[in-house]
């Protein structure tokens, strides 16, 4: 129990510009938006399969963050506060459109930045080797479906893991529920991948 209680806690990466903002730096915001966009955006992406949407969503997530930071009290990190806000950005424009199914779904054959992986692989990959079988746009459509088709909470939970690489607690903070409700909606998002695949993909469900 002393060792935990001697552990400090990882001091939060922006907290200098934080710090800048608040004594009135006018580029201090700027500086966040720089160093976090291209992670909201891809966030997006993810979250709502549009390319466009994903851009307003980000916009607007950095909008709200602008006005409300002069509130932010830091209990949590900064990363984690602007995620929370792209999140309920995301969820607010799918209801919106009044069902998932709506959503166009981005190109899985697009590769993640700074890898040669493409985005499908990175999502659906449950074991090694597994997407040596997947070939093809038939595979790579299919999979688009059922991404598209499962839960919003359940997709969030999926990409949270399986593309941010979000431990569970990690994911249980950002997202204010109990571990063990992501622990279950990741492991019926990943069952149901797998069950809806396995005809595609030639393998046992």
């Amino acid at each position: 129990m002393a060792e935990h209680a001697d552990q400090q806690p990882i001091r939060d990466p922006d907290l200098d510009v934080l710090e800048a903002f608040r004594d009135g730096s006018p580029s201090a915001f700027d500086a966040l938006v720089e160093r976090h966009q291209g992670r909201i955006f891809r966030l997006g992406c993810r979250l709502l399969g549009d390319r466009d949407a994903a851009l307003d969503a980000a916009q607007e997530t950095f909008v709200k963050a602008w006005k409300a930071l002069p509130r932010f009290e830091g209990k949590a990190r900064f990363s984690t506060w602007l995620t929370r806000i792209a999140i309920n950005q995301c969820r607010n424009e799918l209801r919106k459109r009044g069902t998932v199914k709506h959503t166009r779904p981005l190109s899985l054959d697009e590769t993640l930045p700074g890898t040669e992986m493409p985005r499908v692989e990175s999502i659906a990959s449950t074991e090694p080797g597994a997407w040596e079988q997947a070939r093809g746009r038939e595979v790579r459509s299919a999979f688009a479906d059922v991404m598209r088709d499962l839960e919003p909470e359940v997709r969030e939970v999926l990409v949270l893991t399986e593309v941010e690489a979000l431990s569970y607690e990690g994911i249980a903070e950002l997202l204010d529920v109990p571990v063990g409700t992501v622990r279950s909606r990741v492991h019926r998002a990943r069952a149901d991948v797998r069950r809806r695949m396995a005809a595609v993909l030639g393998s046992p469900s």
